[in-house]
């Protein structure tokens, strides 16, 4: 009895083994496949200085705080175009400068025209780099001096003591955020980075609306 105990824990211990011998190999061999997986994984490049995009926009609508009331537009539609410039000293990134930005609504969604102010675009940073070393994504930081004109404001509930559209002008460029699989993005999906003080033309010193929220899906063209 003693010996037939002996043998059955011997391939009980045998069974046991092999069963871990087993569950190893099958973790070394999804690690080698997760492995090669990250390995198959393209590094996108970046786009070439001197090419030109032109991009589709559009957004759910800005969401904006004026003289104390939380106002959104509705959706908006519109159009970019990028020029792809040398970051000079970082070859990880380049400059994605606007030379076109904007997006629109009908009139009975109180014609607004959101757009980047003449002269400002210029000035304004927008770059392109790898999110980090061998990734295979891209950071994209647009920066935007943008211009906001609605034409009905009172359709809205904004303010509307003249016939004059109601214009709005960011104190400093506005920053839309997004990580992206390639460039031109397809289908990308950019936020606001921070609220965004607007004033009104020639009032540059006195914030009297706030940009809350302004996400903008881009698509390559």
């Amino acid at each position: 009895m003693q010996t037939s105990k002996k043998k059955r824990a011997k391939v009980v211990r045998r069974v046991a083994t092999g069963a871990i011998a087993a569950s190893a190999v099958g973790v070394a061999v999804a690690g080698v496949a997760v492995a090669a997986r990250r390995t198959e994984q393209v590094v996108p490049k970046l786009p070439a200085p001197g090419a030109t995009y032109e991009v589709d926009l559009t957004s759910k609508g800005i969401e904006l705080v004026f003289a104390g009331q939380k106002v959104n537009t509705g959706p908006l539609k519109g159009k970019a175009t990028f020029e792809i410039e040398s970051s000079k000293g970082d070859p990880s990134a380049v400059q994605t400068r606007i030379t076109e930005f904007y997006l629109t609504s009908p009139a009975k969604q109180g014609g607004v025209t959101i757009a980047i102010e003449p002269g400002r675009h210029n000035r304004e940073r927008s770059i392109l780099r790898h999110d980090k070393s061998e990734s295979p994504k891209f950071n994209h930081t647009l920066k935007a001096a943008l211009t906001i004109t609605v034409r009905y404001p009172e359709v809205l509930g904004l303010p509307a003591d003249t016939e004059e559209p109601l214009s709005l002008t960011a104190r400093s460029a506005a920053t839309l955020v997004a990580k992206l699989n390639g460039f031109p993005p397809k289908g990308a999906r950019y936020k606001l980075k921070e609220e965004t003080p607007l004033s009104l033309p020639g009032q540059p010193q006195s914030d009297v609306a706030t940009i809350l929220k302004f996400p903008v899906r881009l698509e390559g063209l």
